[in-house]
């Protein structure tokens, strides 16, 4: 279950990201502080359809062993959002559900893939499993201008992917498992990872495996997860959790296309 925090602080807006996210300073129930980067429903092009991807991606990710940070639910109430400075995000959480998405803020020390990181050998599997999640979640948005990924050395985390799982509103569009489908990934500067794991030797056994293994139930518990607030978002979430089976159930050929695009 993913854990739910109440904010303390408003630390402070950051500076990128289409949804506006804030750094807060937030509690857990055992008293423990953390700093979260959270978003909220108002900032969103979809409401709280939005933040139910970004949960059920997180769910996923987790259970598919992808290195992600914490994700957590924000329980906000009127009288916190009346001690936020009067500006754009009073107004924008006050208009928002009253429970919000957060990421464990990974801290200082890690920053932003850019175009001119190398990936370091011991990470390609990590990036290899990555590539198969945003080509089988429909993921546009780990792009080299906009990478939504952050690295330390030989440790990286993902993240942002309210954009995931929106296939149902492409013309034309066709399931991950079908010959061609990822083809919008062969285009330069689509994925951070694709020039890079061009040619190398990529084991997608690891990747088949953890896949094969999620179970109808665990799939079906993402959604479960997903608070009452949201409830216009419960579209969404059916939407999400089908492809997620389908994709499991044809594993072998969502991975065919991989490497197709990758050859």
């Amino acid at each position: 279950m993913l854990a739910r925090v109440s904010p303390v602080d408003f630390v402070r807006a950051t500076t990128s990201g289409r949804t506006q996210p804030a750094l807060l300073n937030c509690e857990r129930p055992d008293g423990e502080f953390i700093e979260v980067i959270a978003k909220f429903s108002s900032f969103c092009d979809e409401g709280v359809a939005n933040l139910v991807r970004e949960v059920i991606a997180a769910c996923l990710a987790g259970d598919l062993g992808l290195p992600i940070p914490e994700p957590v639910l924000i329980e906000v109430t009127d009288q916190w959002i009346g001690i936020i400075p009067p500006g754009v995000h009073r107004t924008k959480f006050s208009t928002s559900a009253r429970i919000a998405f957060g990421s464990k803020y990974a801290g200082p020390q890690f920053s932003l893939w850019s175009p001119g990181t190398r990936l370091l050998e011991a990470i390609a599997p990590v990036a290899a499993a990555i590539f198969v999640f945003d080509g089988i979640i429909q993921n546009v948005d780990r792009r080299s201008i906009n990478p939504n990924c952050l690295v330390r050395g030989d440790d990286i985390r993902i993240f942002d992917h309210e954009l995931a799982f929106t296939h149902g509103m492409i013309i034309g569009w066709q399931p991950p498992w079908k010959l061609g489908a990822l083809k919008a990934m062969e285009a330069p500067g689509h994925h951070i990872f694709r020039t890079a794991l061009r040619g190398r030797e990529i084991d997608f056994q690891p990747i088949r495996h953890a896949w094969a293994g999620l179970s109808d139930a665990r799939i079906e518990s993402y959604a479960q997860q997903l608070p009452n607030e949201w409830a216009a978002g419960a579209a969404a979430a059916g939407t999400a959790v089908g492809l997620i089976k389908e994709a499991r159930d044809n594993i072998d050929a969502c991975l065919a296309e991989v490497q197709r695009v990758l050859t």
